[in-house]
């Protein structure tokens, strides 16, 4: 009730209970007034939770493992129209026959008669049809004895002894291949020790200890002090490199884990999340090409370019239109979309850039949606008295993030060598979450870096088309410096 109408309605009241009934109806006005309070607070509260019990992987950052039994369909089986399987115009991979001379021959002749039961094995055959059998042969371990023997000069009498093979260094030694197959099933494969012990065991009859495999990874790691060396003095020169991090368990608490990724390198550092394991990688203090990443706050304090991960937004995006609806979410999720398409379709034409009009228009229309947002969800305005900055929306927090970083929202548009996302250190740091789940944790920060350092070689050596058990195989091998500058030096754009 308004005041004007309440004072109207206590004239009719004698005087003496017109201040009475004046100040219950005040403490009523204010005890309603509290209620809204709460109830607002709540309903907000319930909104927050709502959207956190909502969160997937399409409108978060949470990996899709995370999305459970109800996960939504998507893919090939996932849309309609399409059943699941190998589409239309998709290249197969069936298993082909090879030419007769690249196979062992065996030969079926038929003992007798299909029709009397006569004997045929004196016949001579009229032709034969041909199937082949695709398999491994019986596996066991080969022991190799070398000897290496003296001779006597018969000249001055001196005895020399010929020199034993690299690989020989103790009086019996694993050979460079089994090396490369277990440290292959830990590092790659991340198959915990035990069972590592165990497959080799299966397979070769010949058991091994997992103090001998920890050695073996050891001795993998220690063949990679160049690589490292190297990897990161190449990664300094990127024009382009995504960087990531995740969190991992490590030394019995929480540790993260980062990545340098580039189209032929990668690099993993694990330490804290601040600068100072930042600094201590050694590639973001020295890189000055574009730092491609997800809006952590730390990436932004070193002295290069930066293009944000659109990825991370479109996700950001989705979960408002989720949660409100609001359109100004939708178009500019589209026009994120739209842009990147027509990136694609300028570089499938052979162009470098759009004219400056062009990127101009396009990002008119940006800053346009994101300004009908901040209308929307205005800045929460600071109360007297209170301490601090006022907390802000989630929605208000995002556009202002997307008006203030717009230059490295739609750097992918300015300059074409920047991706649209940051998919591709995603996509070399996410192994490490599956080691999590399988490990649970490192022991220490060494052993850490040490399987870390080992991983970044295998991806390198993936991303320039050799299997990771031949590089592991070359890395155990005289030849390993030498395959290791091939595999930096070769293919980095600035080498």
């Amino acid at each position: 009730m308004e005041q004007a109408a309440l004072n109207k309605l206590l004239t009719y009241l004698p005087p003496e209970v017109r201040e009475a009934v004046r100040a219950v109806f005040t403490v009523q006005q204010q005890a309603i007034a509290q209620r809204d309070e709460v109830i607002e607070s709540l309903e907000q509260r319930i909104k927050e939770l709502e959207a956190q019990l909502n969160q997937n992987s399409r409108n978060s950052s949470r990996p899709p493992s995370s999305d459970g039994p109800k996960k939504p369909r998507t893919g090939k089986g996932g849309k309609k129209g399409k059943k699941p399987g190998g589409q239309p115009g998709h290249k197969g991979s069936t298993l082909k026959m090879v030419p007769s001379e690249e196979a062992k021959i065996e030969n079926h002749y038929p003992p007798s008669c299909s029709g009397c039961g006569a004997g045929l094995s004196s016949q001579p055959s009229l032709g034969y049809e041909r199937r082949q059998v695709f398999d491994i042969p019986p596996i066991k371990i080969e022991v190799t004895e070398h000897r290496a023997h003296y001779a006597c000069c018969p000249c001055c009498g001196e005895r020399t002894q010929s020199s034993f093979p690299a690989e020989a260094t103790n009086n019996a030694v694993y050979g460079p291949n089994l090396r490369s197959m277990a440290s292959y099933c830990m590092a790659y494969q991340l198959i915990p020790y035990e069972r590592t012990a165990e497959l080799l065991s299966d397979l070769l009859g010949q058991p091994v200890s997992q103090g001998t495999l920890d050695n073996m990874l050891s001795q993998a790691s220690a063949g990679l002090e160049c690589f490292v060396e190297q990897v990161i003095k190449c990664l300094q020169q990127e024009e382009v490199a995504g960087f990531d991090e995740t969190t991992v368990r490590a030394q019995g608490r929480q540790a993260y884990a980062h990545v340098a990724s580039a189209s032929k390198h990668t690099f993993f550092y694990l330490g804290n999340r601040g600068y100072a394991t930042m600094d201590e990688m050694g590639i973001l203090p020295e890189f000055k090409g574009i730092a491609i990443h997800d809006r952590y706050a730390n990436y932004f304090g070193y002295n290069c370019e930066h293009g944000l991960c659109n990825a991370h937004l479109l996700r950001d995006l989705e979960a408002v239109i989720e949660q409100s609806s609001d359109y100004w979410a939708c178009e500019l999720q589209q026009l994120l979309k739209n842009i990147n398409k027509a990136v694609k379709r300028a570089k499938a034409q052979g162009k470098t850039a759009f004219s400056a009009s062009h990127c101009a228009q396009y990002r008119q229309r940006y800053m346009n949606w994101v300004k009908a947002g901040l209308k929307l969800h205005p800045a929460v305005e600071k109360l007297p008295g209170s301490k601090g900055p006022p907390k802000q929306s989630k929605n208000h927090n995002l556009l202002t993030a997307l008006q203030d970083y717009a230059d490295e929202v739609l750097r992918f548009m300015y300059d074409f060598r920047v991706p649209f996302d940051n998919n591709r250190a995603e996509r070399d740091i996410r192994m490490l979450k599956v080691k999590m789940k399988i490990s649970g944790f490192f022991h220490t920060l060494e052993t850490g870096n040490r399987f870390l350092r080992i991983r970044a070689f295998l991806s390198t050596a993936k991303k320039q088309g050799y299997s990771a058990f031949e590089a592991l195989k070359q890395l155990f091998s005289p030849k390993a410096d030498e395959f290791i500058w091939k595999l930096v030096w070769g293919m980095c754009q600035c080498g």
